[in-house]
């Protein structure tokens, strides 16, 4: 028994001796580990703290060549401040100029210049010695507008002009020149100040020109080359060198493809975008859409017009991404169905949506854009035949609408508009336009005018049901600047009526077959402020009405008379009796007019900047040119009048 229990014991003793060995060494083993894991963190923020020194180094580096850019920049801009100012507190010459323009202060002087074009101040350069020291002045040329002047404007003057003030030159627009070639182009890529540049529809825009000008011009903002001929090599540049534009038009440019929109994507330009324009590009498929998306996340407003090829996929890739977008216009685009808009109103919140011509789009997609986008201000949704008056319900509780156009859509009832009359905020509604909805009637017009205090325009084209009792409650609209009647069945009666509105400042009576000249004359004796007045194809109007427009109407700027078979001669005498203020004049189809209609208008109308003699048989060719110097749009045929003018 004492050896079994020794035997136990000793047992135990080997057990306890094994585990006390076994404790100290996971103790050390321990003691190892922590030793390890405190060098290595040690390590780790050694390297951390290196690392970050680094870092705080290369951003100081940074930091300072920014402060040492901007100052340069400052600096160069302070310089052209100071020249400008010196420039206008400078004592213009006198030379041979004592005329009470050139001994005008400086500052009042330039106050005039600056309201002239460029065909005017290159010729007030040729006055005299004082008026041409004034034209010199660099403020008159930091926005030049060539557009106004593509009649005349030649690849010389142009290029003229930018050389003798490209370092001031902020702004161009050569909209429409289709003779400005290289030597122009290459000094618009000198413009190295240049902010917005307009080269739509000018014919020899081409890769290089383009090239040449993103190179020079880094400080671009705003960039417009519709219908110019550029491929994807330009929009190669756009995505190497425009690292600070915002805004890019390039509506109907055929030339590129997917292909280029995918250039956008590996470069660091045109990651701004806040504003792109690509309507009529039809060859742009859902893959560059994609890639639109991928590059331009910043989008805010995106231009989709006339795109037969637009699909649901296109719109759902392009708002997957671009969560930013407010304003999104897609008319003429007929293949989209609710899929696509109410993927718009799940993943954005609108401002400005604009949609025409869509046979596919249903109540049920502008009910979704309304719940989600609760701060839409304008809505365009025109020719879209299966809207309905539960649509104008959705409408009717947003807070900010101050635009509504549903024009086309015939489903609109009374009782659409009395869901738009009666909401809330209906106070806030400026402009409506009804056109060609046939079944609202007078009752709309007085809801109209009782609810709607703040309304500027109206038009209710081709509203068949509408009469004079709904035209009458019209007069005790305040607000209404502008209205639009064409193809009414209105009578002398509701426009007398209509004329007591001392606010309206432009009628427009397209095709009212039923007005007479007592109707306008009863008009135009109450409405004395009347400036723009569309009466084409009334075929009643005579001499008389334009008697009495131009006597009672004295501010008159913009008259169209097209299609009004029994005007003569003596209807544009009376125009230019009281013509001071006359801009615009549209007299074509009138066949009864003779060469003396150019020659009153060149004798009596300096202020006249667009004439249209159409289907005039009766107006010399001759006579007709002597016109065209002198006004900015110009338009004349022999024909013979169709049986509908357009």
């Amino acid at each position: 028994m004492k050896a079994a229990k020794l035997l136990e014991r000793m047992e135990e003793a080997k057990l306890y001796h094994i585990q006390r060995g076994i404790k100290l060494a996971f103790m050390k083993w321990t003691a190892w580990v922590c030793f390890r894991k405190n060098r290595q963190n040690d390590a780790v923020r050694k390297l951390q703290k290196a690392q970050e020194s680094v870092h705080c180094r290369n951003i100081i580096m940074t930091w300072r060549h920014v402060v040492h850019d901007a100052k340069r920049t400052k600096e160069y801009f302070k310089r052209l401040e100071r020249e400008i100012q010196e420039s206008l507190n400078s004592e213009i010459p006198q030379g041979n100029g004592q005329d009470r323009l050139s001994l005008l202060p400086n500052k009042l002087s330039l106050k005039i210049f600056q309201s002239l074009g460029v065909r005017d101040l290159l010729k007030c350069a040729q006055v005299c010695h004082s008026w041409k020291a004034i034209t010199q002045i660099s403020s008159l040329w930091t926005e030049i507008d060539f557009s106004s002047e593509s009649s005349w404007i030649t690849d010389q003057t142009v290029e003229r002009i930018l050389r003798a003030h490209r370092v001031y030159v902020i702004s161009v627009n050569l909209r429409g020149c289709t003779v400005v070639q290289g030597s122009s182009f290459r000094r618009i890529s000198q413009c190295r100040n240049l902010q917005e540049l307009n080269l739509s529809e000018c014919l020899n825009v081409n890769d290089e020109n383009m090239k040449m000008i993103l190179e020079g011009c880094h400080s671009l903002l705003y960039l417009n080359l519709a219908l110019t001929h550029i491929t994807n090599a330009t929009v190669r540049v756009l995505s190497r060198c425009c690292l600070t534009l915002r805004s890019l038009n390039l509506a109907y440019c055929m030339g590129f493809s997917d292909k280029g929109l995918q250039y956008l994507t590996t470069g660091k330009g045109c990651h701004r975008l806040s504003h792109l324009d690509l309507s009529g590009c039809s060859q742009i498929s859902v893959d560059g859409f994609t890639y639109v998306a991928e590059a331009c996340s910043s989008l805010q407003q995106i231009v989709l017009n006339d795109l037969p090829t637009l699909t649901d996929t296109c719109v759902q890739v392009l708002v997957s991404k671009c969560h930013l977008l407010t304003v999104i216009s897609l008319l003429d685009s007929p293949f989209l169905s609710d899929v696509a808009f109410k993927t718009i109103a799940e993943m954005i919140s609108l401002n400005k949506i604009q949609i025409e011509g869509n046979e596919r789009m249903t109540d049920s997609s502008l009910k979704a854009l309304c719940r989600s986008s609760l701060k839409l201000s304008e809505v365009h949704v025109s020719d879209c035949p299966r809207m309905t008056d539960a649509s104008l319900k959705s409408l009717g509780s947003l807070t900010k609408l101050c635009k509504l156009n549903i024009s086309g859509c015939f489903k609109v009832t009374d009782m659409g508009v009395n869901y738009i009359t009666e909401g809330p905020f209906a106070v806030e509604l400026r402009e409506l336009d009804l056109s060609y909805c046939p079944k609202v009637t007078d009752l709309s017009l007085k809801r109209i005018t009782q609810r709607c205090s703040n309304l500027t325009h109206l038009a209710v084209c081709f509203c068949e049901n509408l009469t004079d009792n709904g035209f009458e409650c019209l007069d005790k609209c305040d607000s209404l600047v502008s209205l639009d009647i064409t193809g009414c069945k209105i009578h002398d009666k509701g426009l007398a009526v209509l004329g007591a509105n001392n606010s309206l400042r432009k009628l427009t009576a397209t095709e009212c077959a039923f007005i007479t000249d007592n109707g306008i004359k009863m008009f135009c004796r109450q409405c004395h402020r009347l400036e723009l007045l569309d009466v084409c194809h009334c075929v009643c109007l005579s001499d008389r009405a334009i008697k009495a427009l131009s006597f009672f109407c004295r501010t008159i700027a913009t008259v169209r008379i097209a299609g009004c078979p029994k005007m003569t001669d003596t209807a544009v005498k009376y125009l230019t009796r009281a013509g001071h203020f006359l801009k615009e004049l549209d007299v074509s189809g009138c066949p009864l007019l003779t060469d003396r209609t150019p020659s009153l208008l060149l004798c009596c109308c300096p202020q006249l900047r667009s004439i249209s003699m159409l289907y005039c048989k009766n107006i010399s060719s001759q006579a007709a040119l002597k016109l065209q110097r002198r006004v900015q749009h110009w338009k004349h045929s022999n024909d013979d009048a169709p049986y509908s003018l357009d």
